[in-house]
């Protein structure tokens, strides 16, 4: 007697247990505070790191963040763009560290934190509908 399929919402299981995933990317924000001295600042008070992460890998697709300068956005986005957000964690927080000379350094490290945080929550969630 075979199985009948079970959908959810994130995938659907065939008879044969293969998983078919409905989405394969997520955005995930991360936010913190800026310095006062920084000029985005009087346009934005926080920073916001968007990253669009390959769910089943953790694999960072592509970034967005609250920067003025379209340099500093194109350096944000050298740090993470095909990394893992998880394997890859701590070396993404040392490039920033030392390549991000400006006082963004820090909340875009906070704000990495707070994704790598919601990735891990989101995969121990939902992770049973990711892989067979």
């Amino acid at each position: 007697m075979t199985q009948a399929p079970q959908s959810s919402k994130l995938g659907h299981r065939t008879a044969t247990g293969v998983i078919s995933v409905k989405y394969e990317s997520a955005y995930f924000c991360g936010y913190a505070k800026l310095p006062s001295a920084l000029p985005t600042t009087v346009t934005n008070s926080g920073l916001t790191l968007g990253l669009l992460l390959e769910l089943e890998t953790g694999t960072i697709l592509d970034a967005s963040v609250t920067l003025l300068s379209e340099l500093a956005i194109k350096m944000v986005k050298s740090y993470v763009i095909g990394k893992n957000i998880v394997d890859d964690y701590e070396s993404i927080s040392q490039e920033v560290l030392y390549r991000h000379q400006g006082v963004a350094a820090k909340p875009i490290i906070k704000a990495l934190t707070d994704i790598r945080r919601a990735y891990i929550e989101y995969m121990e969630k939902n992770s049973f509908f990711l892989r067979s």
